[in-house]
């Protein structure tokens, strides 16, 4: 009975539900689409720190080396009985492991005998690079961070460790043009840095691959050459850290107390970090902080639009059916019946806007994901493109929380009414 009589309220008034209807759909799309965005973006962000950045799931180094390996590397590096003993205790682990891998970077000077070049050399463990390549997520959320090249290159580090790979910019400050790079000699430079022992060490490389970085104020400095040559750079055998790639299947959260366990029992302390940690991943947390801010502030102001909008339309609609109201009291409904119809008018009416705006979220997704909208990220490298990654689970958890807010709103409005007395409500007098 309650539910007809709301119902059929909705449509007394068509223009006034109209308007209303419109502005909770024109709010669901636009958090729908501003959520799309973000998915996106973070999905994006957190498959090139995982695997092209080598970074893993979760990456472990000794006890402060973040924060000291290039000012002190003897005392920082995990050396090669120590690796053994982690990867002892990661073998426990094997049902969350999917593979490891093992990084060393440290400072040089890149030569090619006319032009040098300092460089910030970054020590990857070639299986483990390969492996982080090919995987399909990768190019699904994030192609636009990955160079053709890169992908058709990811094999031959291990079938040569003095191939090292250069960014565009640094082969343009070598004075490498993509013309000549292949030319016999001109891919021919020597890396110069101090060993272990302080003494100053240079080996030679085959700068022929290339990458990004994705970020501009890296694109100049970071250059990626196989574990074994930077160990041969730096005269050791030791490593900075090992990164700890999960499968699937495998919970990320739950991940860290595991490995956690497992490690405290070694006699060197050391540190564990998951790829969203801002000591080892800025860029991610800062990125994310900003758009969560950002959201944070639409959703304060496309919920308080919407609340208003229903408080408005209720408050009219209670003005013109104040007598309604009496009658209904004065026939045996309580205020609590009352209460509920109006309540469900609010949320027939969100269920119904938020219905068709599902279809317009999904509608303008696809439109916009098949324009192929090219744009420059801030500090990025070059162009990627605009894309939504609107899902249903997103889709749902807007529509609850809209239609919360509309609950929220009728109820205010409608509790308040319910406490003026029978005798004022069939005069008419709202008092």
């Amino acid at each position: 009975m309650i539910f007809k009589i709301a119902y059929k309220n909705l449509f007394r008034n068509r223009r006034r539900s109209f308007s209303t209807g419109l502005a909770i759909c024109i709010g669901f799309v636009a958090l729908n689409l501003l959520g799309g965005y973000i998915v996106r973006v973070r999905r994006a962000l957190e498959l090139t720190s995982v695997y092209p950045a080598m970074k893993g799931h979760y990456i472990i180094y000794k006890k402060d080396s973040v924060e000291n390996f290039q000012s002190d590397m003897n005392k920082y590096l995990i050396q090669k009985d120590e690796q053994q003993k982690i990867f002892q205790k990661l073998d426990t682990l094997s049902d969350d492991i999917e593979y490891t891998g093992q990084q060393l970077s440290t400072t040089a000077l890149l030569s090619n005998g006319k032009k040098s070049h300092p460089v910030f050399v970054f020590g990857f463990d070639p299986k483990a690079y390969a492996r982080s390549l090919k995987q399909e997520e990768l190019y699904i959320w994030a192609s636009d961070w990955i160079l053709p090249s890169q992908k058709n290159f990811e094999n031959q580090y291990e079938k040569n460790n003095d191939v090292i790979s250069l960014t565009p910019l640094i082969y343009e400050i070598m004075g490498i043009s993509e013309n000549n790079k292949n030319d016999i000699g001109a891919s021919d430079f020597q890396l110069a840095a101090r060993n272990m022992y302080k003494d100053l060490n240079a080996v030679n490389v085959d700068a022929s691959a290339q990458h990004t970085t994705g970020l501009q104020y890296l694109e100049d400095t970071v250059i990626m050459a196989p574990l074994k040559k930077t160990q041969e750079l730096l005269s050791t055998e030791g490593i900075e850290s090992i990164s700890v790639f999960l499968k699937s299947t495998a919970s990320f959260s739950a991940f860290k107390n595991k490995i956690k366990n497992i490690l405290k029992d070694l006699p060197f302390e050391l540190d564990i970090y998951s790829y969203q940690d801002e000591a080892i991943n800025p860029m991610f947390a800062g990125t994310m902080g900003f758009l969560y801010v950002m959201a944070g502030f639409f959703i304060f102001l496309i919920c308080g639009a919407v609340s208003l909008t229903i408080i408005n339309s209720l408050t009219m609609g209670i003005i013109e059916r104040t007598r309604e109201i009496g009658t209904l009291r004065a026939i045996g409904f309580n205020a609590g019946h009352i209460q509920k119809i109006f309540v469900l008018e609010a949320i027939l009416l969100s269920c119904l806007s938020m219905a068709i705006g599902t279809v317009l979220s999904f509608v303008i997704s696809k439109i916009i994901n098949a324009a192929n909208i090219q744009f420059f990220p801030p500090g990025g490298t070059g162009k990627i493109q605009f894309i939504l990654a609107w899902n249903m689970i997103l889709g749902l958890t807007v529509f609850l929380g809209l239609l919360f807010v509309s609950w929220l709103a009728s109820y205010v409005v409608i509790r308040k009414k319910n406490k003026v007395k029978l005798v004022h409500l069939l005069n008419d007098t709202g008092e």
